[in-house]
């Protein structure tokens, strides 16, 4: 996933990816298959090897330290991290820890609105969102070296989570940072480095970060109007322009699936996924929830709100005659199950919502989260993630965001707990459980605090709203 399988490629030069010997990557998804001409023998050992070993803990959480700086801390490091803070004792700076308690504060209306025993997951989840956040343009992954940048796929949920705990600001800001890095063509570099906007290596394009992307405006501009001091979104005219026409062009206004390309799972591909043609079905989504929030967007980008709704009901008709016809696998009509089925009801489709134009009926989820379920209790990315029995932590929270969604309360709540209980000795959320239960990998992840937040927001402060 995003950020599951990105340490892998971000810890070797880049003149390394193509070396002969099969990386753990391609392992790990099954793609040493078709790879005979390189000469296998003793490789393919040594890589299966590797990949059955669990990954080392690089990091337990992030936080500043006496160094002045932002550090990934190690468990020994953390023993000195007071509980519920990413700011170690006695900095010379008190910059870090007046911020760290202004943006708790900021958050307070929404924690009161939680049930008490889900109030330490939630301050975790937003002192992780926080801390990879603190005074930079966008949040990014994690803090350990290889995660240290934006994916647009990432910031597009952590935009979301911070409009819901009352932050509309701030991801206004994180949309406004896509939007300066965004190409003229409307891509998006794989990811970008925080500080200079632009992309650390030469990864192709990821479709579904477009899809995404409009689903986080159509998310913050909602909230933005409800909200005291709305923003305009004619801010985000360029960002909406470029998205949405790469994607009426590259699916031919609907009537094709997206191009042939990698998804969450940062792998070359040779079909379409459903990581890439789910996040577009949401993003044609969001276009006709913004179409008919704002009537007047279209005149100012150059469309008209007639050619939306038909291109989303193309989409639609598409995506059902292949996704949805052959079971809703990783790819159209193969693959086996794929965790990417949680991007539609995690956005919003679900069966009886206003703007849904293809509602994920609740079982499919069901019986998707069994075929994916790990020894440890979560799930891996999907059914081609065939050696490593480690359970990932943003494919599991997002099924979890998107059982709540769908009103399976009990599950998204049975979840919630569950990464609750395997967080880090410094109380963050890792990327990865081990199938004995231990967190590795690496800790704070924001895509998995994103929909932390964004999960307890629809149990408890979302429904009780809508009085449920």
């Amino acid at each position: 996933m995003t950020t599951a399988v990105r340490p892998l490629q971000g810890t070797l030069p880049q003149n390394a990816q193509s070396t002969a010997r099969p990386s753990r990557r391609a392992i790990l998804t099954g793609a040493a298959i078709g790879i005979g001409a390189i000469g296998l023998g003793s490789a393919i050992t040594t890589a299966l090897a590797e990949a059955a070993r669990p990954d080392p803990v690089r990091s337990v959480t992030a936080a500043f330290t006496s160094s002045g700086r932002r550090e990934a801390l190690d468990a020994e490091s953390a023993q000195s991290l007071p509980a519920q803070s990413r700011v170690l004792p006695n900095l010379a700076d008190p910059g870090p820890a007046r911020r760290q308690q202004e943006f708790l504060a900021a958050c307070e209306p929404w924690l009161r609105e939680l049930p008490v025993q889900r109030r330490d997951l939630a301050i975790s989840a937003l002192l992780d969102l926080w801390v990879l956040s603190d005074e930079l343009p966008a949040t990014v992954a994690g803090w350990a070296g290889p995660w240290r940048y934006v994916w647009p796929r990432d910031t597009a949920f952590s935009a979301i989570a911070l409009a819901r705990i009352g932050r509309p600001d701030l991801a206004w800001s994180q949309l406004l940072f896509l939007q300066s890095v965004q190409a003229v063509d409307g891509s998006f570099a794989a990811r970008v480095d925080p500080t200079t906007g632009m992309a650390p290596d030469d990864r192709e394009s990821q479709f579904d970060s477009l899809g995404l992307v409009l689903w986080a405006i159509s998310e913050v501009h909602a909230v933005s109007e409800a909200s005291a001091a709305p923003f305009d979104l004619g801010e985000l005219d360029d960002l909406l322009r470029r998205t949405s026409r790469r994607i009426f062009d590259l699916t031919a206004y609907g009537r094709s699936l997206p191009p042939v390309g990698p998804d969450y799972w940062e792998v070359g591909e040779s079909r379409v996924s459903l990581g890439l043609a789910g996040p577009t079905l949401v993003g044609m989504n969001s276009l006709t929830a913004l179409t008919r929030a704002n009537p007047e967007l279209w005149s100012r980008l150059g469309g008209d709100p007639e050619s939306v709704r038909r291109a989303a009901d193309d989409y639609r008709a598409t995506f059902t005659r292949t996704f949805v016809a052959n079971g809703m696998q990783r790819y159209p009509t193969a693959g086996g199950p794929d965790s990417a089925i949680a991007y539609l009801p995690a956005a919003g489709l679900v069966p009886n919502a206003v703007d849904a134009i293809y509602a994920l009926e609740p079982e499919l989820l069901g019986g998707v989260w069994d075929r994916l379920e790990q020894p440890a209790g979560g799930i891996k990315p999907g059914h081609g993630w065939i050696i490593d029995r480690s359970s990932w932590t943003p494919s599991t929270s997002l099924m979890g965001l998107g059982f709540a969604r769908l009103g399976q309360t009990e599950k998204a709540e049975s979840i919630l707990d569950w990464l609750s209980a395997h967080r880090t000795s410094a109380g963050s959320l890792p990327e990865k459980i081990t199938a004995e239960g231990a967190p590795v990998s690496v800790a704070p992840l924001s895509w998995t605090a994103a929909n932390v937040i964004i999960t307890l927001d629809e149990l408890y402060v979302r429904r009780r709203g809508a009085g449920s």
